[in-house]
């Protein structure tokens, strides 16, 4: 299936890829992930979607459990998970945001996010990273498998990072017989102008270039804007680093900025690109990256996975069309349901839940958000005594669940308790 995302020209739908286990509801603040994809959000008017794969594997090779348990076990695992997942979106929602949520049962997990991505048609995907130190090969890692092989642009989120500085943008190639800068190039620097504007911060363009490590040559400076470098004891290799200044003055021209927003560096763009963006304190780095597989990576120089490693901040990749090729999967992947009506148990509680205690009893969510149903359920239950009675008695029915809001108020903190301990 090939899917046609590289021109991003605004940015209305943005999937956001929740690993599973890293739903916690009850500490959003502490993920780089989703406030990145909020701070995205506000600045462009776009819709969230939280997705998150979750998958067991030792349900799928179980011998000894009948199917029917099997499916029954796999359900409640996604349910669990889709409720969890609820209630970080509407902590979301209530801030102003737009925001929807699937947990799908699917696997693997990179083709679960490929699929999902088909599916979803968003503009840009963010995903958090905890890239190993790259080792060329044929190693095998989920989010090199989405810089190859994803259908959207993707924007890998550090953990840890806060950092709004400026966005660093990689322009040109190597390959002299391809072009040093490319249609792609303007294409890509465009779309680093673009989250630029929306993170109000400046985007500055990067180009590396490489040439021999000849003693003689090693101090030449290209040609840049009108500006010589040192003389070039070989005038071949002169020459190409005078192509590589043309072509960026002509970059600069053609864009109508100036020559300080572009930075030129001599070296490998896996070195490069982190040692500026640390010094630069980056936010973002945005780069191309071709549609390679496994094999080509042993062949073909790449950069875009040991940056992913290697960068202080967050990677926005680039991405060309791409034929979309997934692994067949005999029944289509099913999506949780939320045990609970979240939005409807912050309105009315008592339409969610039979009983306070069964609040209590949904750990599943939140202390605190349990906490703050009991509160509304009370709320609701002293409203409707003023305006039913006007300070009159109590009435039974409503003294019993009071009382039960209390008993499940105190299982609650022993609950809390006991995690904390």
């Amino acid at each position: 299936m090939n899917v046609n995302r590289s021109n991003l020209e605004s940015i209305d739908h943005v999937l956001v890829v929740i690993d599973p286990g890293e739903v916690l509801p009850d500490r959003p603040e502490q993920s780089s992930l989703l406030r990145r994809a909020a701070q995205v959000a506000r600045s462009t008017g776009a819709e969230l979607e939280l997705f998150c794969p979750c998958f067991e594997p030792s349900l799928e090779m179980s011998l000894f459990t009948s199917q029917e348990l099997v499916n029954s076990e796999k359900e409640q695992i996604a349910n669990r998970a889709a409720t969890q997942l609820a209630e970080l979106a509407l902590g979301m929602k209530e801030s102003g945001l737009e925001v929807m949520h699937e947990v799908r049962w699917d696997h693997p997990f990179g083709d679960a996010i490929l699929r999902k991505i088909v599916d979803s048609g968003s503009d840009l995907v963010m995903k958090s990273t905890r890239s190993p130190n790259y080792i060329v090969g044929l190693s095998q890692n989920t989010d090199w498998e989405l810089i190859r092989n994803a259908p959207a642009h993707i924007w890998f989120v550090k953990d840890g990072t806060s950092s709004n500085g400026v966005v660093l943008t990689a322009i040109g190639g190597a390959a002299v017989d391809e072009g040093i800068i490319t249609e792609s190039d303007y294409r890509v620097f465009q779309i680093g102008n673009l989250i630029a504007d929306h993170l109000g911060v400046r985007n500055r363009a990067l180009h590396c270039y490489q040439v021999p490590s000849v003693h003689a040559y090693a101090k030449y400076t290209p040609l840049i804007s009108g500006t010589p470098g040192a003389v070039a004891h070989t005038l071949a290799w002169k020459d190409l680093a005078e192509m590589h200044g043309e072509a960026i003055s002509q970059f600069v021209e053609n864009f109508g900025i100036t020559t300080d927003e572009v930075i030129i560096r001599r070296g490998r763009p896996d070195k490069v690109l982190p040692e500026q963006a640390e010094a630069l304190d980056a936010g973002l780095l945005v780069m191309g990256a071709r549609n390679l597989g496994r094999w080509d990576r042993l062949f073909i120089p790449v950069a875009a996975e040991p940056v992913l490693a290697e960068a202080p901040c967050d990677l926005l990749i680039v991405k060309e069309p791409v034929n979309v090729d997934l692994q067949e999967v005999r029944h289509r992947p099913s999506t949780g349901k939320p045990d609970i009506d979240i939005e409807m148990a912050v309105v009315h509680p008592e339409k969610a839940f039979r009983t306070p205690l069964a609040v209590a009893n949904a750990d599943n969510l939140t202390g605190e958000l349990r906490q703050r149903i009991l509160d509304i359920w009370e709320l609701d239950i002293q409203a409707q005594l003023r305006e039913e009675d006007e300070g009159g008695p109590v009435r039974s029915s409503r003294a019993g669940v009071l009382k039960d809001i209390r008993t499940a108020r105190r299982e609650i903190d022993v609950s809390s308790t006991r995690r904390a301990g």
